[in-house]
This record gives C-alpha cells, structure tokens and sequence, in this order.
C-alpha cells in the first residue's frame, strides 16, 4: 500500500481551507491532514480536528481559545503558527489570506517543506526574497490559484527558450457590464456576489476591482520568472479557461475546466502526478460559446498597477498590496465608496516609495507604514 501523504493545511476554515478539506476527505487513501490552523473560527477548527484526527492544531488569534473542543490539544498565537509550518511534512497548504499568510509560508519554505500556494500576497509583497529562499532550501512551490496552475501546467521547461508570453484570464468580477456611471452606487453586498467563484469578502472584492489581477500579474512574473511585457490579461467571464502560454511558433497551449477549486489542489497536492477526481468534467458542446474582452481601464483602473509595479521602481508591490488591503476593508465597513479604493491606492502609491526590501522583516517595515499611510487617506475621506 503506497504510503499517504502527510499535509499541513494553515488556513482551513477560509473558502481555500474549506475546498481543500473537501479534496482530503474524497482522497483520504491518499493525504493524512497532520496540521490545521484558524484564526478565529474555533467552532469549526474544532470540527475539523475531529473530523480528521489532526495532532497539531493551532488557532492564531488567542482571544476564542475558550471555545474550543477539539480531541487535541490547542496552540495559540502567532509564534505557535509558525512552529506549525516548519513540522516536517510533504506539502503546506498556504490558504491564509493578505499578508498575514506570508510569515508562516515563509517559515514552511525555509525548513525545506513544500508549499501549495494559494496566498498571492507572498509572493506579491516578498518575491525575490521568497524564490530565492525556496531555491536555497530547495522547497518546490506549486501555485494553487486556478490562473497560475493553468499556466505552470502548460509550460514547456524543455522550450522555455521559444516562450513567446502568457495570458491570464479574468472573469471581469460582477461589475463587468455595470456602466461606469453607476459604479458610485455600489454596495459591499454587490461587490462580493462573485459570478463564477465562491470566496471570501476581500478576494470577492479585488475581483470586483479586478486588483486581483494586478497582484496576480505580479505573482505570475515570480513565480515564471517573466518581465512584465510577457504577461497578458484577458477578460473570459464563463472562466473555462484559465490560462494560455504562447509559443514563438504561433502554438498555444491553453488549460480548460470547470471553475473549481478541487483541480489546481489535486495537480498541487499530487505532482507530478495526476489522479482519477470524482468531480464534473467539462462538456464543451454543453457550454456552447465562450467570449473574450480587452480590459476596460477606465472601469479597472487598479489592473494597470500590477504592470506598473513591475516596471516603475517607484510603485511598489508592498505599498500596492498593503493599500489594497485597508482600502477594501473600509469598503466592507462602509467607509469609502467603491470608485475610492482606487483612489486610496494611488494616493499611498504618490506618496510613499520605499527602497527595495532585502528581507522579510523590511517587508513587514515598509507593508506597515504602507498601512498607517493608507488609514490616514481613508480618514480624509
């Protein structure tokens, strides 16, 4: 009997930590889930515990410890999150979202442990650092967002030398027909009603803006080692295909499914190898049509940033991600309007350009006064 898989899930009440369990219990002959982590849902951290049997079990945020009933024993806080990424396994599981996601990844990577990674700010914020760290400790990372893995899926290393670029796709989130006239009036109960995927508030949110394209521009340019010129965007709202790689020869290859989850985990958790999933298989004659659009950038104007913070040494990726964050949670608040995330971006991009970081911790230095910077533009609001 071959021998099963040893996983650490950090993360796992969040949509990607939910669609992960799901994968584990109709693969439970192939995975043992020997870590798990939550940050306040205790009562679901501690189902999961039992579900699965999980030894190792942590809850980030100490203040719901009390509520916790779970058949093993609970380890609190940050220090013990990191302790949790850096066990001995075959594969972590980053399902955290934001960069509260980028210390225990980078605490898994630098121990040696693979990563699944579905935390697109890791790399956004931390790049160079992360790839080089990986390398050194010889930690594969296998991106788990469906664009990325559609891409890493596709290419050909024996042909890298004949890629001609990249093309990502993007939904174009449930604004994508909204005349730009309206936008003013959207509500957070709007904005999180993601037409094709299930997620969680912010993420629902970035695609909205479509920043999560932007970030995920730059998470691509990572994880491939590509300038900015080779990656494309392309706006697909069926979401059938997730990405295409172009060769010089005119050939492109592209990677097609249903928008699930499920998939990019198993090519993750099981490379390189691929299994037999139990899940809907896409029908091509059923869908019948699928459409494509150029990017609206006087609706989207957020996308242009993932470029230009690959090409312009004065928009950073940390002040982008970090601005983001705040800017959509006073969005979720109901603090700012939905045009003015845009807007708190930019105004934190203006006015503050940090030096390239040269290690995590200037990461977390130059996210957190990227923070303080974007609050205040939010309180001029």
């Amino acid at each position: 009997m071959k021998q099963k898989k040893n996983i650490i899930l950090l993360g796992s009440t969040g949509s990607i930590g939910l669609s992960s369990l799901r994968f584990l219990r109709e693969n439970e002959d192939r995975f043992k889930l020997i870590g798990v982590s939550a940050h306040n849902n205790v009562k679901l951290l501690s189902q999961i515990v039992n579900e699965f049997n999980v030894p190792n079990v942590v809850l980030s945020n100490p203040k719901n410890a009390n509520g916790y009933f779970g058949n093993h024993e609970l380890n609190v806080g940050q220090s013990s999150l990191i302790d949790l990424a850096k066990i001995n396994c075959d594969i972590v599981i980053c399902g955290i979202i934001g960069m509260a996601g980028l210390h225990p990844s980078y605490a898994a990577i630098s121990v040696g442990n693979n990563i699944a990674l579905a935390n697109k700010e890791t790399l956004v914020a931390a790049g160079k650092i992360f790839i080089d760290k990986s390398v050194k400790s010889k930690a594969k990372i296998l991106p788990v967002d469906s664009e990325h893995s559609a891409i890493f899926q596709c290419l050909d290393e024996q042909n890298i030398n004949n890629l001609d670029f990249i093309t990502l796709t993007a939904s174009g989130g449930p604004f994508l027909k909204t005349p730009l006239k309206e936008f003013q009036k959207i509500k957070p109960k709007d904005a999180v009603k993601h037409p094709v995927w299930k997620m969680g508030q912010k993420i629902s949110v970035d695609s909205a803006t479509m920043f999560n394209k932007a970030l995920e521009v730059i998470e691509a340019s990572m994880l491939f080692e590509l300038n900015s010129n080779k990656i494309k965007v392309i706006v697909h709202p069926e979401h059938i295909i997730h990405g295409l790689v172009h060769y010089k020869d005119g050939s492109i290859i592209a990677n097609l499914g249903i928008p699930d989850m499920i998939t990019p985990l198993s090519v993750a958790l099981n490379w390189p190898l691929r299994v037999d999933l139990k899940t809907k298989k896409l029908s091509l004659s059923t869908i019948g049509n699928l459409s494509f659009y150029e990017p609206d950038f006087s609706k989207f104007p957020g996308l242009k940033f993932g470029w230009e913070a690959l090409e312009n040494p004065y928009c950073s990726p940390i002040v982008l991600n970090a601005a983001n964050e705040i800017a959509v949670d006073a969005f979720l608040k109901n603090k700012i309007k939905f045009t003015e995330i845009y807007n708190i971006v930019e105004k934190t991009l203006n006015f503050y350009s940090p030096s390239k970081p040269k290690n995590i911790g200037d990461v977390i230095e130059i996210d957190k006064i990227s923070r303080l910077n974007s609050i205040n533009f939010v309180n001029m609001v």
